[in-house]
């Protein structure tokens, strides 16, 4: 079945390509491949990816917004988590994709 048969507008296509566009940094498809084995905090997310935490913090905001990631805050630590258990499921999916190109 094609996009179309699901009876997706010109606007839904609008929204999918926003929320993509969020994925056109390695930092943020290395960010939600981390979340992919569970919730973590900024400064583990930090350590595993080597980036800053501030510039790590700007990437999270922005797939926040984007509705990639969720965050919840626990005492003094801000714990972010994928939004949706079949993100990591569609990043693998892409990947296989894209490696035959």
């Amino acid at each position: 079945m094609n996009l179309k048969e699901k009876n997706i507008t010109e606007d839904n296509f609008e929204q999918v390509a926003e929320r993509l566009r969020a994925l056109a940094h390695p930092v943020r498809i290395r960010i939600l491949e981390e979340l992919g084995t569970g919730r973590k905090c900024v400064s583990e997310l930090s350590e595993k990816i080597g980036v800053s935490q501030t510039n790590l913090s700007q990437h999270l905001g922005l797939l926040k917004d984007r509705g990639w990631v969720k965050r919840k805050k626990e005492a003094v630590y801000v714990y972010y988590s994928l939004s949706d258990e079949g993100i990591s499921m569609a990043l693998t999916r892409i990947y296989e994709v894209i490696h035959r190109f």
